[in-house]
């Protein structure tokens, strides 16, 4: 293992690295390691108060450690015990990893250097496996160009041997030998069954998820291939063309692979909206997919905004929440072609009908209007499906309204309840400015 990390130190030079110290066994060898082969790093120590007195001893360890090997230190308490028990350990490594990356930003740090090595990896194998991960979950635990992992062909036997050479210390967490965490279940029962079968287990895996590894990079390139010829981008969304899809012999794998890159996972969801009505939508944390048509559309998560203003009698113009500009006239003044041949983004309607303020707002279920030169009264939601008017371009609509009577559909069309007659004096003409 030392040589084998003199190679890695070769390619380092004197790169600036942070390296991520626990206290435990792990770290404490890639640390010793570091500093037998005079490498430019320094330490940095995440306390997440889980284990009480425990979790304050190791911070005392590590700082102990860091001025015995006069080795530059930083510490970070994060307290994450108010997190629920089964989204603890998900909460302590988003706070550790955030601080990681603010923080070799801040100083300007080359990589972060983490002591995960080959069990650590295996385990995230069957973790992975279990969650049906799909090809990326089974090629163990990645480096790229910010995580560096120079144990990762390092068993934990090989560790341990090394720490003992070199007359090591460090602490134990207490909590390694609880299989209450399915990661400890892996590495207590399921490691140890298989490995009693086959001696050699731990390096068959290696070559395993070698040539997973390599599987991946051929996979990869498919779906490039295949993204190209089912996906296209309009404006901000990704629209995946479910005719072609169709014909495709792979099309849940493509869909698993693609959509988790947008943190979709539920495949059940997923291929149940391919035969969905249109307007059925799932979501991940970041993201949304909408069945449309003939479409499967990514677009992002909406945050919720204001969608209620007021709008003053004698207003000339606002730019809240998008451009209007409006203008009181004597119909006298304005001719009644003008008012027929209005573009789609003005309207003229009787000034006198109005009650103030008036209202721009976001469409709501149930809500109807009068469409000018029709009889009777439609629903929105009718109204946009007539028009095939799609999820994304509803969200973008504003309503006009009067009181509780919606005056116009900006961009689209006005109210027939608002119209110009000839008993009409005072004309308000309005314009959409996008």
């Amino acid at each position: 293992m030392q040589k084998a990390f003199q190679h890695i130190a070769k390619t380092l030079g004197q790169k600036k690295l942070l390296l991520a110290i626990s206290g435990g066994i792990d770290s404490v060898v890639l640390a010793h390691l570091c500093l037998q082969n005079k490498l430019n790093f320094e330490l940095a120590h995440c306390n997440f108060k889980l284990r009480g007195q425990e979790s304050d001893d190791d911070q005392a360890f590590v700082s102990r450690l860091a001025d015995d090997w006069k080795i530059p230190l930083h510490i970070k308490v994060c307290d994450v015990t108010n997190a629920t028990e089964q989204n603890t350990q998900i909460a302590a490594r988003i706070a550790r990893y955030e601080w990681f990356l603010a923080f070799k930003a801040k100083h300007q740090f080359d990589y972060i250097l983490t002591a995960h090595h080959l069990d650590d990896s295996i385990e995230t194998f069957f973790i992975n496996l279990l969650r049906s991960s799909g090809i990326k979950g089974l090629t163990g635990i990645p480096e790229n160009e910010t995580y560096l992992r120079p144990l990762l062909n390092a068993t934990r036997e090989d560790i341990e041997k090394y720490a003992q050479k070199n007359h090591l210390t460090w602490r134990e967490d207490s909590s390694n030998t609880s299989n209450k965490y399915l990661r400890n279940k892996i590495r207590h029962q399921v490691i140890p069954a298989f490995t009693d079968i086959q001696p050699n287990f731990k390096t068959a895996m290696q070559k395993s998820m070698q040539y997973l590894g390599q599987t991946k990079n051929i996979l990869d390139k498919w779906l490039v291939e295949s993204e190209k010829m089912l996906v296209k981008k309009v404006d901000k969304n990704w629209h995946i063309d479910i005719e072609k899809l169709e014909k495709l012999d792979e099309k849940e794998l493509f869909l698993h692979e693609y959509l988790s890159n947008f943190g979709f996972k539920d495949k059940p969801a997923i291929n149940n909206l391919l035969t969905a009505q249109s307007g059925k939508t799932i979501f991940s944390p970041k993201h949304r997919l909408t069945k449309h048509q003939n479409e499967l559309i990514i677009s992002q998560a909406i945050k919720k905004q204001k969608t209620r203003f007021e709008i003053p009698a004698f207003t000339k113009d606002i730019s809240v929440p998008i451009n209007l500009d409006f203008r009181f006239l004597e119909k006298d003044h304005i001719a009644m072609n003008q008012i027929k041949n209005a573009q789609k983004n003005e309207i003229y309607i009787d000034a006198e009908k109005l009650n103030f303020p008036l209202v721009l707002r976001k469409w709501e279920a149930g809500d109807y209007f009068y469409p000018l030169g029709m009889k009777g009264k439609k629903k929105l939601s009718d109204y946009f499906k007539d028009l095939k008017i799609s999820t994304f371009e509803k969200e973008k609509i504003w309503l006009l309204c009067s009181q509780n009577n919606i005056v116009w559909i900006i961009g689209h069309r006005p109210d027939n309840r608002y119209k110009i007659t000839d008993h009409s004096k005072n004309i308000l003409h309005i314009k959409f400015k996008a």
